[in-house]
């Protein structure tokens, strides 16, 4: 008889925290910053692709690294388990997470690469909008689908915090809604790549070397961006989800 291994049962709160802190924040061994280490490995990588990306500063390139990590976890996080309320609850936290560690500028970026995701949903191979009747209408119903969702939980949301949401808690609270409504219909997996595509492009243009990036250093922005998705979603996979 073949037994199987239970997973760990977990809390919105729980997940999010200890990937964060393992992964990213708190990610040391023996004294050793685990991600900081990383993200210059992965420089150093395109570096050697692209003699011109070391102008490039490097703390830059791990905030907007770590922001990528964590939209793309968050939309692994959609993809795994597809239920609005717990991607709205993620959301949330990530955004309190972030707040309490004095970073919320990794919020903000955070926001330009949900910007890209969005757009991945109705975007050709090359990079235009879907066109013709059928395109249109597919924009229509993916735009209303999103506002159905964002009107839907941006409610609920402010009806559980109450009159304590006021002014910029309001807009925060709202923009963190608006960003699960941007996931909605986007896929790393689909056979044109636009997602990807579209992040790599954002990034690379962030940092200030869209144009003159070579294939082969845009091609390792790339795998690391998947890459990023990859190990979210193994990461998520691993547990179960119970009620905080």
């Amino acid at each position: 008889m073949r037994l199987f291994k239970r997973k760990p049962r977990v809390t919105i709160e729980q997940l999010c925290q200890e990937f964060y802190d393992t992964h990213i924040f708190n990610a040391s061994i023996r004294g050793i910053d685990v991600w900081k280490l990383f993200c210059q490995t992965a420089f150093d990588s395109i570096v050697e692709a692209d003699q011109s990306f070391a102008a490039t500063d490097r703390d830059t390139f791990q905030v907007e690294m770590t922001a990528l990590r964590m939209e793309l976890f968050a939309l692994a996080w959609m993809r795994r388990f597809k239920r609005e309320g717990l991607a709205v609850s993620q959301s949330l936290f990530t955004k309190c997470y972030l707040e309490e560690k004095g970073n919320l500028a990794i919020w903000d970026t955070m926001g330009e690469y949900n910007q890209a995701v969005a757009r991945s949903a109705t975007t050709t191979e090359t990079g235009q909008q879907v066109a013709g009747p059928l395109g249109r209408g597919q924009v229509a119903f993916l735009n209303s689908l999103r506002f159905g969702v964002f009107k839907k939980w941006a409610q609920k949301s402010e009806d559980a915090v109450g009159d304590r949401t006021q002014g910029e808690e309001r807009e925060e609270l709202l923009n963190g809604v608006a960003r699960v409504a941007n996931r909605i219909g986007a896929d790393i997996k689909r056979r044109n790549g636009i997602l990807v595509k579209l992040l790599t492009a954002r990034a690379a243009d962030r940092l200030g070397c869209e144009v003159t990036l070579s294939f082969g250093a845009l091609f390792r922005l790339a795998a690391l961006i998947q890459g990023f998705y990859q190990g979210a979603s193994e990461a998520i996979a691993e547990v179960d989800l119970v009620k905080s």
